[in-house]
C-alpha cells in the first residue's frame, strides 16, 4: 500500500511539473502570437470608418485590431484553466495598452503599444505605414501572408531567434515614416510633402481628428478589457469558494486596476491634444498680441473694444441679435473646428471636449480684459445687462455644438459647458449688483474669483463708490 501510494505521488508530481512545463509554453507561444498579430495590425494600421452611414468619422485601425487581439489571447488564456497563461497574457495587455514607451520586456522591443502609436500619428494617415514604405521599395516582392499564424508562431518559437529579429526589424522599418517626438500637432507639418499649404493643413487637421477619435476608442477599449478581467476574477472567486486564496487573483486584479488607469490616462491625452487643436485652430494661449483672424483673437478684440457704459437707448442697439450674432457668433462658428465637426468627423466625445476648451478658453478671455488694468472698462447697470447677453450667445453656442453631435446623455451634457463659464458667471453677478454689499448676502457659495479680483470687477462698475467697494473687500477677506 506505501509502495502504491509513493508511486501515486511520484506520478502526481510528474504530471504537475509536465502542467508547470506546458503552460509556460503555451505562455509564451500566446504572448509572442498576440505580438506578431498586433506588429501586423501596426504595420497595416490605416483611418478606418467607425459607423456606417458616416463616412467621414474615422478612427486609427491599430486601436480596434489591438483590442481583438487582447481579447482574443484572454479568452484562449482564459479557456487553459492555467493561472500562469492567464498572468502571462494579463501583463502583456496591460503593456500594450500602457502609456510607457517601447513596451519593453515581454512585448518587444518591437512593439510601440497602442498610447505611442497614437501619439506618433500611425494610422491617422491615407496610407499605412507598409504602403508608404513601399513606395520606395517597388522593385521587392512582397512577403507571403502565413496562412496558419499560430503555426507561424510556434515555428518562430521553436526556432533560434535570428528570423523573428529580422521580422522586428522589417517592421520598425515600416512604421519609421512615424515622427519620433512631439506628438500629433508638432509633427505632422514636417512630415506632409508637397501640395499647397491648405492642403496640407486640411490633411493635418483630417489626420488629428482621426486620432483624437482614436484616443477616444482606447480609453472605451481599456475600460472593457478592465471589466473582461473583473468578470474573471469574480469566476474565479466563485469557482473557490472554499479556499478563498487573494494570491491567485492578484495578477488580475493588477490587470484590472491598470488598464482602468491607462483608460484615465487616454482620457487625459484627449484633453492635452484637444487644447493644443483648439490653441492652432481658434487661438493660442497668448493672445494679447493678436490680429483678430481667429475666432477667439476676434472675441477678446470685441470685448476689449466694446463699451459698456450705456443708457436706454444705446443698449437698444447694441443688443440688436443681427450685431451680435455678426460680430461675435458668426467667427466661432466660421472656425476650422466648427467645419470640421460640421463635416461630422468627430466623435461626440470629442466633440464635447473641444466645446468645454472652447467655453473655458472664452471665459478667460473676457475675465481678462475685465480685470486688464491697462485698459480698464466701464460698467452701468445697462452695459452689464449687454455683456450677460453676450455671454448667454456664448454658451447657447457652445452647447448647441454639443447637442448636435450624439445621442447619448453623456456626449450631450450642456451643463459640462456651463460650468467652463462659471467665472465670467460670478464677474456679470457682481456687475450687475445694485450696491456693493448686495455681494454678502448673494455670494456664491463656492465663489472662483478672489478678492482681489472681486474689488477690481466692483471698481468698474463707475457708480460704486471707493468706500462701499473696501468696506465689502474688508469684510470678504475677513471671512
Amino acid at each position: 500500500v506505501l509502495r502504491d501510494k509513493s508511486g501515486i505521488e511520484s506520478r502526481a508530481n510528474e504530471l504537475q511539473n509536465l502542467l508547470t512545463e506546458q503552460s509556460l509554453h503555451y505562455s509564451t507561444l500566446e504572448t509572442r502570437l498576440a505580438t506578431l498579430q498586433f506588429n501586423q495590425a501596426l504595420s497595416l494600421a490605416t483611418p478606418q470608418l467607425i459607423e456606417l452611414g458616416r463616412p467621414s468619422l474615422k478612427v486609427p485601425s491599430i486601436v480596434e485590431d489591438a483590442h481583438f487581439v487582447c481579447v482574443r489571447a484572454i479568452d484562449r488564456a482564459a479557456g487553459t484553466r492555467s493561472e500562469r497563461a492567464l498572468f502571462s497574457v494579463g501583463h502583456w495587455v496591460t503593456e500594450v495598452w500602457g502609456v510607457e514607451p517601447g513596451g519593453g520586456g515581454m512585448t518587444g522591443d518591437s512593439v510601440k503599444g497602442v498610447y505611442q502609436a497614437l501619439t506618433e500619428g500611425i494610422g491617422c494617415t491615407g496610407e499605412s505605414p507598409v504602403e508608404q514604405g513601399n513606395q520606395h521599395n517597388t522593385g521587392q516582392a512582397a512577403p507571403s501572408k502565413p496562412e496558419n499564424a499560430f503555426a507561424a508562431a510556434l515555428l518562430e518559437a521553436v526556432d533560434d531567434g535570428d528570423d523573428y529579429s529580422k521580422a522586428t526589424d522589417h517592421t520598425r522599418t515600416g512604421t519609421s515614416s512615424a515622427p519620433a517626438s512631439g506628438g500629433i500637432s508638432s509633427s505632422l507639418w514636417g512630415t506632409l510633402d508637397g501640395g499647397s499649404k491648405a492642403h496640407r493643413l486640411q490633411t493635418r487637421i483630417d489626420a488629428e481628428m482621426c486620432c483624437l477619435n482614436g484616443i477616444v476608442a482606447s480609453e472605451n477599449s481599456c475600460k472593457a478589457l478592465s471589466e473582461l478581467f473583473a468578470d474573471l476574477v469574480d469566476e474565479q472567486l466563485e469557482g473557490d469558494q472554499d479556499n478563498n486564496d487573494a494570491k491567485k487573483t492578484s495578477m488580475l486584479v493588477f490587470a484590472k486596476e491598470e488598464l482602468a488607469s491607462h483608460a484615465r490616462s487616454y482620457h487625459n491625452l484627449l484633453k492635452e491634444r484637444v487644447r493644443a487643436l483648439v490653441s492652432d485652430l481658434c487661438g493660442a494661449d497668448d493672445l494679447f498680441d493678436c490680429d483678430g483672424k481667429l475666432c477667439l483673437q476676434n472675441l477678446r478684440l470685441f470685448v476689449e473694444n466694446e463699451v459698456y457704459n450705456l443708457n436706454a437707448a444705446s443698449f437698444r442697439s447694441m443688443e440688436d441679435e443681427e450685431r451680435l450674432d455678426a460680430e461675435i457668433i458668426a467667427p466661432i462658428r466660421q472656425c476650422q473646428i466648427f467645419e470640421e465637426i460640421g463635416r461630422d468627423k468627430c466623435d461626440g466625445v470629442v466633440v464635447l471636449q473641444m466645446a468645454e476648451v472652447m467655453s473655458l478658453k472664452s471665459s478667460e478671455i473676457i475675465l481678462s480684459v475685465l480685470l486688464s488694468s491697462e485698459t480698464p472698462k466701464e460698467f452701468n447697470d445697462w452695459g452689464a445687462l449687454l455683456l450677460s447677453k453676450q455671454v448667454r450667445l456664448l454658451q447657447n453656442t457652445f452647447s448647441s455644438l454639443v447637442l448636435g453631435s450624439g445621442d447619448n446623455d453623456e456626449v450631450c451634457n450642456t451643463s459640462a459647458i456651463l460650468a467652463q463659464f462659471n467665472r465670467a458667471n460670478q464677474a456679470i453677478s457682481i456687475l450687475q449688483l445694485e450696491k456693493p454689499s448686495d455681494w454678502l448676502m448673494f455670494a456664491y457659495d463656492d465663489t472662483n474669483l478672489t478678492a482681489d479680483e472681486i474689488e477690481k470687477l466692483m471698481s468698474l462698475r463707475v457708480d460704486f463708490s471707493e468706500e462701499a467697494i473696501a468696506t465689502v473687500c474688508s469684510q470678504i477677506s475677513a471671512n
